[in-house]
């Protein structure tokens, strides 16, 4: 059983996780949109980590093996949408929840409306990643290349 899911069923979600980093990537708004460089970044290093890793761990078949090149490229298609979009992308989250606030804001005539204020309350936003997150994520990438290559 643990054949199967090592051999099949992990290649299956790292195809599916760099295809959401992909569309994140690509996409300026919906759920799977980036919400920064930073948090789009972090996802790319993330990602990758899990892909080089996933390389060293599953024994690739002939047939699985596509789903590793389909994982390869979707995060070539999402490192080039990052390239792409990187000027359009916020700096943190912060600057577009504030810009995006300060437009409800607008639209609803006042920011002190109490169904505004509750609202605002209740939705805790994910951290942002930090500079030390994504250095901790570049060193493991890094790592994880440098093993991928004395593994041969």
């Amino acid at each position: 059983m643990m054949q199967v899911i090592i051999g099949w069923v992990l290649p299956a979600v790292l195809a599916l996780a760099c295809g959401w980093v992909a569309a994140s990537a690509w996409q300026s708004d919906g759920m799977a949109a980036a919400r920064s460089r930073r948090s789009l970044l972090a996802a790319l290093l993330e990602t990758a980590f899990v892909a080089l890793a996933l390389r060293l761990v599953v024994e690739w078949s002939p047939v699985t093996i596509w789903l590793w090149i389909l994982s390869v490229a979707a995060l070539a298609a999402a490192t080039a949408g990052a390239v792409i979009r990187w000027e359009s992308l916020p700096r943190t989250a912060a600057g577009a929840d504030a810009a995006g606030t300060a437009g409800s804001a607008a639209r609803a005539g006042s920011a002190d409306s109490p169904a505004e204020s509750k609202r605002g309350r209740s939705r805790r936003q994910p951290r942002e990643p930090g500079t030390a997150t994504l250095s901790g994520y570049a060193v493991l990438l890094a790592a994880a290349v440098a093993v991928s290559i004395a593994a041969g």
